[in-house]
């Protein structure tokens, strides 16, 4: 691991924003001028590349306060967040992902929200949706419904850093619902009613997140909380949908049925009888 590029020492800025990136340089820029734009200027920006094809460079006109670190390979968005995280000398950290963008608004939000509460989150909208929307609303201990629901992006939280705990690396798809659960059980959440965080929708290729990889990674870690899910009818329900679609689009019905079922028998629902319905009908 290096360090591309020398940054003036700042022993402790008030919030460092972690961006792992891999081989995404147009996306990158827009990331990145987003961050310029916060109305919090004590701030510093740590950019992993993690492995690039292509080394990211950043120009000499690049903003002082951002910082370049490579990893030597490519390690998946767990290990790029784990470097970031050990580069990180701010008070608070958050994160950013590098084809999505900040509001002006963003770290503001997030230092609004510790005061009340160790883990804050603000609220999330597509870059392409006009107006603003809501969101899920988590305030005090979540352990019991964080996986209720979708959880929220990475990028709409913000803590202390000391409470920041390290990224599984054994989970390239499904690193951040175990995180959210590993954190919304050590620690208080609140929610800022404001969007902080916009989601770009893009055809892409995401590198390391290929459908049956993703169904091999939600399969490993229902085997590994299966304590929490059998505790959790909602969120094992959830979950086991997540696998059916995602073995769909893999390819594999078979898979994609039987997790339908899991899903059924944990919470019914009209949307899931759908699901299975449409795995029984002949392929298009």
């Amino acid at each position: 691991m290096s360090q591309e590029r020398d940054a003036p020492f700042v022993s402790t800025p008030l919030i460092s924003i972690v961006v792992p990136t891999y081989d995404r340089a147009a996306f990158l820029t827009e990331a990145l001028a987003s961050v310029v734009a916060q109305t919090v200027e004590d701030w510093e920006c740590v950019v992993v590349d993690d492995g690039s094809p292509e080394p990211v460079r950043l120009s000499e006109s690049v903003d002082p306060r951002i910082r370049l670190v490579r990893r030597p390979r490519n390690g998946g968005p767990a290990a790029a967040r784990n470097t970031g995280l050990l580069e990180a000398r701010g008070a608070f950290v958050t994160f950013l992902d590098d084809d999505d963008l900040y509001t002006a608004e963003r770290l503001a939000l997030g230092l609004q929200g510790v005061v009340r509460a160790p883990v804050a989150v603000c609220w999330v909208r597509f870059v392409d949706e006009a107006s603003k929307r809501g969101g899920r609303r988590l305030e005090g201990d979540v352990s019991d419904t964080i996986l209720d629901g979708l959880t929220p992006s990475l990028g709409a939280v913000t803590l202390a850093r000391e409470l920041a705990l390290a990224f599984d690396e054994r989970l390239d798809n499904l690193e951040d619902v175990d995180w959210w659960l590993r954190m919304a059980k050590a620690h208080r959440f609140t929610t800022v009613p404001d969007v902080g965080y916009l989601y770009r929708r893009h055809p892409g290729v995401r590198h390391r997140t290929d459908a049956a990889s993703r169904v091999a990674d939600n399969l490993r870690f229902l085997e590994r909380e299966a304590e929490y899910f059998a505790r959790h009818p909602r969120a094992a329900a959830l979950r086991w949908k997540r696998v059916g679609l995602l073995a769909e689009a893999a390819g594999d019905r078979r898979q994609a049925r039987r997790a339908y079922v899991r899903a059924l028998r944990r919470r019914p629902t009209l949307a899931t009888v759908k699901h299975l319905l449409r795995t029984a009908l002949p392929a298009r």
